[in-house]
């Protein structure tokens, strides 16, 4: 990929696929070699013929992009290997999950986005950021999408499925800050790890537990609806005496939570295989 004949080449079947609004568009050779600048067509047929196979699929009505030759059209694109820009720090809504104060920053710098307490110095969420998703954005714009980018993020590790590459991820709960012992008040996250490319994610150990769907419904009877609401605002109910964590064994994992919202209470319970339930209190003898 080092060289610029064949990123054109994968480009002129991106740009074509894209003109044409079709998927695995094939164009000929002739056609190709038309649409790149190249003086011969020997050199053009060295330079795509080390593209076939991982970038480019031959077949007999000519030449597509694989599913590799397309992500790398769509990142040059989206300028993903280009610099982010920065911003200045911007107060947020929210709760620390650690000291419990309501004063959260988040700031755009080094091409990463960190939620931070400015109360305590902590940083309570740090991830890469790419370009395009700061392209055209203010700031609060920017804090938005992230927002909405972590939910995606969670759909995809709850189903086992990396954000990243797809691969399998492996769960657990991890115990931080000294808090290894079952039912200490501690901070607890929800990890995941990719098999295949090593992503990890950490997420607050509540977040399974919040978006089952009875949480879900109790939450919106009072005026709280989870998937538009960003976590770091989650971090306030968390944080709230509404909710109760009790993380009592993390091998295996068996954890509770309590939500109690004006007298509206549930119960549920977090098991090894990562199923999120409802406990139900026995009836009275």
């Amino acid at each position: 990929m080092g060289n610029e004949h064949r990123l054109a080449i994968l480009l002129a079947l991106g740009d074509r696929e894209s003109a044409t609004r079709t998927n695995a568009l094939e164009l000929a050779f002739s056609e190709l070699y038309d649409a790149v600048p190249v003086e011969s067509t020997s050199q053009f047929f060295y330079h795509l013929s080390q593209l076939v196979g991982p970038f480019v699929a031959e077949t007999d009505e000519g030449y597509h992009l694989t599913y590799a030759g397309d992500k790398i059209v769509r990142a040059v694109r989206s300028g993903l290997y280009e610099t982010t820009p920065s911003f200045d720090p911007v107060a947020m809504a929210g709760a620390c999950v650690v000291c419990g104060a309501s004063d959260l920053e988040g700031v755009l710098r080094d091409e990463r986005f960190v939620v931070r307490c400015r109360a305590c110095d902590r940083t309570l969420l740090s991830d890469s950021f790419p370009r395009s998703q700061a392209a055209d954005r203010s700031p609060a714009e920017v804090i938005e999408s992230f927002g909405y980018r972590i939910w995606s993020t969670y759909v995809l590790i709850r189903g086992d499925v990396c954000p990243e590459c797809y691969g399998r991820v492996d769960r657990r709960v991890d115990a931080h800050d000294g808090h290894e012992t079952p039912g200490d008040a501690g901070q607890y996250t929800f990890a995941a790890v990719c098999r295949t490319c090593d992503f990890t994610i950490h997420l607050p150990v509540e977040v399974p537990a919040v978006f089952h769907p009875r949480a879900i419904a109790l939450l919106h009877e009072h005026g709280l609806a989870p998937l538009d609401a960003p976590l770091w605002e989650l971090f306030e109910l968390f944080v709230s005496e509404a909710w109760t964590t009790d993380v009592r064994s993390t091998d295996p994992l068996d954890a509770r939570f309590e939500l109690d919202l004006d007298g509206d209470s549930l119960t549920l319970a977090l098991d090894e295989s990562f199923a999120v339930t409802p406990v139900v209190d026995p009836e009275p003898p």
